[in-house]
């Protein structure tokens, strides 16, 4: 791989890890905050979650370089989606449900997939070598 053909992917690389580490901040407070505070877009909970977590999911799958390492990325997502959907149960304003909690697990997953054939299509197209 030559330093030119690497440039794009390690740029890839540095922006959906920011963009990652961004919504793992985000995350816990929109699901903490009290629901008065927190603007719904009117798309539906269960679709806001599997957007949420689906578009997490596809920062972590360009971010992580490594195949085995972005399927533990779409585990520790799903426990961040029932640690957070249980922290609600915590709070006054929220409540815990089931159907958001597999709606964010299954964006996950499917964020997950989508980052990881994004980055095989690209690590393709430049010529980088991928990393088993």
């Amino acid at each position: 791989m030559t330093q030119a053909a690497s440039f794009p992917l390690r740029w890839l690389e540095w922006a959906a890890r920011l963009g990652s580490a961004a919504c793992l901040i985000t995350l816990p407070l929109l699901s903490l905050l009290p629901a008065t505070v927190v603007e719904r877009t009117g798309a539906g909970k269960n679709f806001e979650h599997f957007l949420a977590y689906g578009g997490t999911g596809l920062l972590l799958g360009l971010a992580i370089a490594v195949p085995r390492h972005r399927v533990l990325a779409a585990i520790g997502l799903i426990l961040v989606a029932a640690t957070l959907e249980t922290a609600q149960l915590l709070t006054l304003t929220r409540s815990a449900e089931l159907a958001q909690f597999l709606s964010g697990s299954t964006g996950a997953c499917v964020g997950v997939i989508a980052g990881s054939v994004s980055r095989t299509v690209l690590t393709r197209r430049i010529g980088a070598p991928q990393r088993l």
